[in-house]
């Protein structure tokens, strides 16, 4: 998978997965906006249009509010979730995998799977056998998965020289910002708005996006606006440098304070006379 603009840090942490879809503002279990929004989905029908198009060697952003977990757990692919304002408490959202050991002579595989289903309702369970040097010599290995995100991120998350992923939408004027939040669908420049109400409750392919509209070739870096405003602020400033004066020494029609005939003075070539050095008038020019 390549995503054109995208950090090498991020790129070697997902480029093994093939496809990266884009969702946001799932909220299952929140009835409110099914009265809201009477087209919406049910919270399983939802579940199915992702898993429709996210599979489970692809990687899914969400970028927050995402509602009853039961239903995250459902998801395929590898999870990124950018919280929301609806999303309290980091931990509550990040996947963990816990092991245990049961020792074979007292416990049978069954045993195994209903003992850590009470300790760890909800959670996806699976056994596997291993043998040591040491007791217990014979033992099972239960797994549980908690099959919630494979990383949580609290606030905005800039992902290339010119790429945000953020819940509430954000104006930069260097940086592409796909959000949420905004469940109206309001049009704004340099923005993508993957609220699951404004694009048809399915995800967006993020490979094909950066293709088709070449986010790199529409948004200006922020040292290439740097550069320029510092362009334009010279010129608005006749030229000169910062805290520089306009005067006689500095003068394209000037001259350095003489060190031989009259010293100490700065010969003008447009009044063709002497002047002191610090002296200025309306015909100063830039020295190139």
């Amino acid at each position: 998978m390549v995503l054109s603009g995208v950090y090498k840090t991020f790129m070697n942490r997902w480029e093994g997965f093939q496809t990266a879809w884009i969702i946001s503002d799932l909220h299952f279990g929140e009835d409110d906006l099914k009265r809201a929004f009477p087209n919406r989905p049910s919270d399983d029908e939802l579940v199915r249009r992702i898993n429709a198009k996210c599979g489970r060697k692809d990687i899914l952003f969400v970028l927050g509010d995402c509602g009853d977990l039961e239903y995250v757990k459902k998801l395929r692919g590898y999870k990124v979730l950018i919280m929301g304002n609806h999303d309290l408490g980091r931990s509550n959202y990040e996947r963990q995998i816990i092991e245990e050991i049961y020792d074979q002579d007292e416990y049978s595989r069954d045993e195994v799977i209903v003992d850590m289903t009470k300790k760890y309702p909800g959670w996806h369970i699976w056994v596997t056998e291993q043998w040591e040097f040491h007791a217990p010599y014979q033992r099972w290995v239960a797994h549980a998965d908690n099959r919630l995100f494979d990383e949580v991120y609290e606030g905005a998350l800039i992902i290339g020289e010119k790429v945000i992923l953020t819940h509430e939408p954000v104006e930069i004027p260097w940086l592409w910002n796909f959000h949420g939040h905004d469940h109206a669908g309001a049009f704004r420049p340099n923005h993508t708005n993957v609220c699951s109400d404004t694009c048809g409750y399915e995800p967006m392919q993020m490979n094909e996006f950066f293709k088709k509209f070449g986010i790199s070739s529409k948004i200006t870096s922020i040292h290439r606006m740097t550069i320029d405003g510092a362009i334009e602020r010279k010129a608005k400033r006749g030229g000169k440098k910062i805290g520089e004066k306009k005067k006689c020494e500095n003068c394209a029609k000037g001259t350095p304070p003489l060190t031989a005939g009259v010293k100490g003075k700065s010969y003008c070539h447009h009044y063709r006379r002497y002047e002191d050095p610090n002296h200025s008038c309306e015909h100063w020019e830039e020295t190139l």
